[in-house]
C-alpha cells in the first residue's frame, strides 16, 4: 500500500485506489501516517483528530473510526497496541515521511542528492483534512527550505529534472555550447517555480529556452514578441489552445485566463514566456497568475530585465565562452562556404572576429554568413568602424545592443534597395511568411519574391517548414528602420490588406474537403492575422477590417475560440454602419446573436422590441447578399429571438430551429447540411426522436457528399444517438467510429474522447465488455497524454460506466472518486449531473440506497437546471433504479416512463436499464410500497416534479 498527501490524498492498495471517506477517518489516517510503524497514543490521536471538539468518550470514538478505516484499507494495515494504534506501513511508502527521512539524511551528510529526491516528491501542496494539522505543514515547509538550500549550494546535476519530451519546438539553428547555462536553468527549475533567463538581445535567450523545453515532458512555448499591450493573456491562451485545443465551456463563456487555468490544472508543465521586456508589467502579472493556477506549473521567462516578482530566480546569459564562440563561428563558416578556417592565419583572424563581436551568438552567425562572399580578413576589416564604441570602457554594457545594431547595419549596407524593402516587409509578419504566400506578399509591396530567397542567402531570413522566418533581433532592426523612415504604419496597413485577401481566399475552402489545409494556414498565420486586426483597430478604419474578421469567423468557430470571436465582434460591429456587403451582414448578425447570450453575470443589452427591428434589417440584408453563411442568418436569429423572449424563464436554453421549406430549398448545400444538423440537435434535446432520425440522416448524408470532416463528425454523433435508440447498435458503432476518424486533429482531445466514450457505451449495450475495456484503456492513455481535467474526467467516467455494466459498484466508485474538479471554472451542470447519476448507480449496486437518494437529489436539480434532455433521462433512469431497489415499483415505472418521454424513446439495452428491469421483475411479487401520485405530463422536467419521484 502507498499513501500520498502531497497534492491531495491518495491511497493505492495495490489493487486500485481506495477512497477514505469522512474527515474523521482521513484525520486518523494522516496522524497514524506521520508516525508510521510507531504506536500513536489515544490522547495524541484525539487531540489531532478533534482538537477542542473531543467527544465525551474519545476512546470509544477512536475505536469506531479505526473500525471504519480498517474496512477501507488492506487487512492488517492498522494494528491495536497497548495504549493506542499503529499504521503498519514502511515510511518509504508514505510520501511525507519519505520526504522527511530524505531531508534528514541530506542534512546529516550534506549531500544534495537525497535533498533533490525529496523535493521531487513535493508535487503539490500538503493535503490536510482540517487546520488542526498546521503544525505538520510548518514542519514540512521547514524541511523543504533545508532541502532547497542544500540543492542550491550543490553543483548542478548531470541530467535535467524532467524526462525528455517526444515533441519540442524546432530550433532555428543547432545549439553550440551553453551547457553550463542549460544545467543552471534545469537546476533552478528543480528548486524554483519562476526562472528568468536574462541577457542582451542576440545572446540566444530564446534558443536556450527552447532547448530547456526540449528536456521537459510537458511544455508550452508562448511567443510574446508580437504581443501588444493588453494581448499577453491572448497570446498565452493561443499557445495553450494550439497545443491542447480546449473548447469553450458549455456554460458561461470563459476568459483567456480561465481557459488557461482549465488547461494547466492537474498538469506538471513548464510554460515558457519568451520575450517579455516590451510587455514587462503584463508578463509579470501573467507569470504570477500562472503560478497560482496549479502547483505543478513552472514558468521560464526570457527578458532583458527582471520581472520583479518575489521568489524570481535568475540565470544570466552573457557572452559565449571563447572556446564555444570559436566553435560556433567555425561551424557557421563551414555551412556558408563548405570548410572551416583551415590555416593559422585564418584561425587567428576568426578568433579576433569572435572577440570583437563580444561572443554574442547572433552577431557571430551573421558575420560568419558573409564568408560566402568575403574573406575572413575582409570581414575583420569591415567591422573596424562599427565597433569603435566598444572601446569606451564603462559604456560597454549599455552599448551591447548598439554593437549588434552596428553589425546588422553593416549587413544592411550590403543589400540592394529591393532586398532592404523585403527585409522590412518580413519584419511586419510576426509568424513569418508562408512560401506559398511569398509572391502575393511581395507584389503587395511592389517587390519580387526572389528577394526573400536572397535574404535567406544572407542569413537575414531562414526558410524552415515552408515558411520564411526572421531572427528576433533582425526583425527588431527591420521595424526600427521602418520607424526611422516613418513607414511602419503604411507597411502594417499593406500587410493587413494582403493578409485580408489571402484569408478570404483560404476561407472559401474552409467548408468542405479543404478544411484541414485551410485551418493549417490560419493556425500558421495566427499572430499575423491578430496583428492585422489590431492594425485596423489602431487606424480607426474598422470598416476595412470587417472582411478579415468575416474570414476568421468559421476557422475560429471550428477551433472553438469563442472568446476571441466575441471580443473581435465587439470591436468591429457598428449597428449604425450600412449593411452594404456580405461580410458586414455576417458580422452584424453575429453581434446581434451574441447579444442574446450575454456573458455570465450580465443581462442582455437588447430589448425584444429593438431585437425585432434589427433582426428584420439583417434578414433583409442577408437575402440581398446570399452566401453559405448568410443563408444561416434568418434561422439563427429566429432561434436567438426565442431566448430573448423567454427572458430567462422556462424556455431558456431550449433551442428550437425554425427553417422554412423555401429557406432549405434556396440554401447552398453546406448551409442546408448545417440547418439539418441544427434541427437534429434541437430534436435530440427536446426528445423528438422521429425528427432526430430524419434530420440526422439528411445532415450526415449531405456532409459526406460535400466532404466536410467537421460537419461529418457533428452529424455522425447525432446520427449514432438515434441509431442507439432505434436498437441498430452495430450501425451506431460504425457511424461513431467514422466520426472519430473525421474529427481527429480538428477538435479538442476531450471532445474526441467524448465520441470514443460514446462508442464504449454502444459496445456495452452489445454485451462486448472485453472490447469496451480495451477501448476504455485507449481513452485512459489518451487522457493521460492530454492531461487536462476535462479529458481525465471523461476517462474516469468511461471506466466507471464499464464497472457499472460489470456490476462492480466498488470499482465504479473508485473511478468516480478519482475525478478532481477542484478549482475548475465553468463546469457545466450537465457534466456534474452525469457524475451524480453514475455515483448513484454505483451506490445502488452496493445496496447503499439512502446515500444514492441523497446524491440523486442533487443530480436531479442539476439536470433540470441544465435543461439537457439526454442528461435528464440518464438521471431519471437512475431514479427508477432507486425506486426499484426500495420496492416502489409504481414509481420506478413512472421514472422509466419519464426517462423515455424526455429522451424520446426507450434505451432498453443500456446496462443500467437492464439492471433496473431485472430488479423490477424480481420485485414483482413484492407488495409495492404506497406512493403519492404525481402525474403531470411525463415530459415535464422542472426540478420540483422530478424530485417528487424520490419522496
Amino acid at each position: 500500500m502507498r499513501v500520498r498527501f502531497f497534492g491531495g490524498l491518495s491511497v493505492d492498495t495495490g489493487e486500485g485506489d481506495a477512497t477514505v471517506p469522512g474527515r474523521g477517518q482521513q484525520s486518523l489516517l494522516l496522524r497514524l501516517a506521520v508516525d508510521a510503524g510507531t504506536t500513536v497514543g489515544y490522547r495524541a490521536l484525539a487531540e489531532d483528530i478533534w482538537g477542542l471538539d473531543t467527544p465525551d468518550d474519545p476512546r470509544a470514538a477512536l475505536q469506531s473510526l479505526v473500525s471504519r478505516l480498517r474496512r477501507t484499507l488492506p487487512a492488517g494495515a492498522v494494528s491495536s497496541t497497548p495504549g493506542g494504534y499503529r499504521l503498519d506501513l514502511p515510511r518509504t511508502e508514505i510520501d511525507i515521511t519519505r520526504f522527511q527521512d530524505l531531508v534528514a539524511q541530506a542534512r546529516a551528510t550534506s549531500d544534495a542528492a537525497p535533498a533533490r529526491e525529496a523535493l521531487a516528491l513535493w508535487n503539490g501542496e500538503v493535503w490536510t483534512p482540517h487546520d488542526g494539522f498546521d503544525w505538520l505543514v510548518r514542519d514540512l515547509l521547514e524541511d523543504r527550505s533545508h532541502a532547497e538550500r542544500l540543492v542550491a549550494a550543490a553543483p548542478a546535476p548531470a541530467t535535467g529534472p524532467f524526462p525528455a519530451a517526444d515533441v519540442t519546438p524546432a530550433a532555428l539553428t543547432a545549439l553550440v555550447g551553453r551547457e553550463v547555462e542549460l544545467d543552471a536553468i534545469r537546476e533552478r527549475l528543480t528548486t524554483d517555480r519562476l526562472v528568468t533567463l536574462i541577457g542582451p538581445g542576440g545572446a540566444g535567450k530564446t534558443t536556450l529556452a527552447v532547448e530547456t523545453a526540449r528536456a521537459v515532458a510537458d511544455s508550452i512555448v508562448v511567443e510574446l514578441a508580437p504581443a501588444a499591450a493588453g494581448d499577453v493573456w491572448t497570446a498565452i491562451a493561443g499557445a495553450v489552445g494550439r497545443r491542447i485545443r480546449l473548447p469553450e465551456s458549455a456554460g458561461a463563456p470563459l476568459t483567456a485566463a480561465e481557459r488557461v487555468a482549465e488547461a494547466v490544472t492537474g498538469r506538471r508543465v513548464v510554460i515558457v514566456l519568451d520575450n517579455c521586456e516590451h510587455v514587462i508589467h503584463e508578463a509579470a502579472e501573467a507569470a504570477l497568475d500562472l503560478l497560482r493556477m496549479s502547483p505543478g506549473v513552472r514558468v521560464l521567462t526570457t527578458s532583458r530585465e527582471p520581472l520583479g516578482i518575489a521568489g524570481e530566480a535568475f540565470v544570466d546569459l552573457g557572452p559565449l565562452p571563447p572556446a564555444d564562440a570559436d566553435a560556433l563561428f567555425a561551424q557557421r563558416v563551414r555551412s556558408a562556404r563548405g570548410r572551416v578556417p583551415d590555416d593559422d592565419d585564418e584561425r587567428e583572424t576568426a578568433q579576433r572576429i569572435v572577440r570583437r563581436l563580444d561572443g554574442l551568438p547572433l552577431a557571430i552567425e551573421l558575420a560568419a554568413a558573409r564568408s560566402r562572399t568575403l574573406t575572413l580578413t575582409e570581414i575583420d576589416e569591415g567591422l573596424d568602424d562599427r565597433f569603435a564604441l566598444l572601446s569606451n570602457g564603462p559604456r560597454l554594457s549599455s552599448q551591447r545592443h548598439r554593437t549588434l545594431r552596428a553589425l546588422i547595419d553593416w549587413s544592411w549596407d550590403t543589400l540592394s534597395d529591393g532586398e532592404r524593402t523585403a527585409l522590412q516587409v518580413a519584419a511586419v509578419f510576426a509568424d513569418g511568411i508562408g512560401a506559398a504566400d511569398a509572391a502575393p506578399v511581395a507584389r503587395a509591396f511592389d517587390r519580387d519574391a526572389a528577394e526573400f530567397d536572397a535574404l535567406v542567402d544572407r542569413s537575414l531570413l531562414v526558410r524552415r517548414e515552408g515558411r520564411f522566418r526572421m531572427l528576433e533581433t533582425v526583425r527588431e532592426y527591420g521595424l526600427e528602420r521602418l520607424r526611422e523612415d516613418g513607414n511602419e504604419v503604411p507597411f502594417r496597413a499593406r500587410a493587413a490588406a494582403v493578409l485580408t485577401r489571402l484569408a478570404a481566399q483560404r476561407e472559401q475552402t474552409v467548408r468542405g474537403p479543404g478544411l484541414r489545409a485551410a485551418l493549417a494556414w490560419f493556425d500558421a498565420n495566427d499572430e499575423n492575422l491578430a496583428a492585422a486586426l489590431r492594425t485596423y483597430v489602431d487606424s480607426g478604419d474598422r470598416r476595412e477590417g470587417i472582411p478579415l474578421l468575416r474570414s476568421l469567423l468559421w476557422p475560429w468557430a471550428v477551433r472553438e475560440r469563442g472568446d476571441d470571436l466575441r471580443r473581435a465582434v465587439g470591436e468591429f460591429a457598428d449597428a449604425d454602419a450600412p449593411l452594404d456587403s456580405e461580410a458586414r451582414v455576417v458580422v452584424e448578425s453575429l453581434a446581434l446573436f451574441s447579444a442574446s447570450f450575454p456573458e455570465a453575470g450580465r443581462t442582455a443589452t437588447v430589448t425584444p422590441e429593438a431585437y425585432a427591428v434589427r433582426r428584420a434589417e439583417l434578414e433583409a440584408a442577408a437575402a440581398a447578399y446570399p452566401s453559405e453563411v448568410t443563408a444561416l442568418v434568418a434561422p439563427l436569429l429566429r432561434l436567438a429571438a426565442t431566448v430573448i423572449l423567454a427572458g430567462g424563464g422556462e424556455g431558456e436554453r431550449t433551442w428550437h430551429v425554425e427553417v422554412t421549406d423555401d429557406e432549405l430549398a434556396e440554401a447552398p448545400p453546406w448551409s442546408r447540411a448545417i440547418l439539418h444538423a441544427l434541427r437534429a440537435g434541437a430534436a435530440q434535446n427536446s426528445g423528438d426522436m422521429d425528427a432526430l432520425g430524419v434530420e440526422s440522416a439528411k445532415a450526415l448524408q449531405m456532409f459526406e457528399m460535400i466532404g466536410d470532416p467537421w460537419g461529418t463528425g457533428f452529424a455522425s454523433q447525432l446520427r449514432s444517438e438515434w441509431l442507439v435508440l432505434a436498437d441498430r447498435l452495430d450501425e451506431a458503432l460504425a457511424v461513431i467510429d467514422r466520426s472519430g476518424d473525421a474529427i481527429r486533429g480538428l477538435t479538442s482531445a476531450p471532445d474526441l474522447l467524448q465520441q470514443e466514450a460514446q462508442a464504449v457505451g454502444i459496445l456495452l449495450r452489445l454485451g462486448r465488455l472485453d472490447l469496451a475495456r480495451r477501448r476504455a484503456a485507449d481513452i485512459d492513455r489518451a487522457a493521460a497524454a492530454d492531461g487536462s481535467v476535462r479529458a481525465l474526467g471523461q476517462a474516469r467516467m468511461t471506466a466507471a460506466q464499464i464497472e457499472i455494466a460489470a456490476g462492480d459498484g466498488d470499482a465504479a466508485l473508485r473511478q468516480i472518486e478519482r475525478i478532481d474538479l477542484t478549482g475548475q471554472p465553468g463546469i457545466p451542470d450537465q457534466f456534474l449531473a452525469w457524475i451524480d447519476a453514475q455515483r448513484a448507480q454505483a451506490l445502488l449496486l452496493l445496496g447503499r440506497c439512502d446515500e444514492a437518494r441523497d446524491v440523486l437529489r442533487t443530480g436531479l436539480t442539476r439536470a433540470a437546471d441544465s435543461r439537457d434532455h439526454p442528461i435528464i433521462a440518464i438521471v431519471l433512469l437512475t431514479v427508477a433504479g432507486w425506486n426499484a431497489a426500495v420496492d416502489r415499483l409504481d414509481r420506478a415505472e413512472e421514472a422509466l416512463a419519464r426517462a423515455d418521454a424526455v429522451r424520446g424513446g426507450s434505451d432498453e439495452r443500456a446496462p443500467f436499464a437492464v439492471w433496473v428491469r431485472e430488479r423490477m421483475t424480481a420485485g414483482a411479487e413484492v407488495t409495492p410500497a404506497p406512493a403519492v401520485g404525481i402525474r403531470p405530463a411525463l415530459s415535464k422536467v422542472d426540478a420540483e416534479t422530478l424530485l417528487a419521484l424520490l419522496d
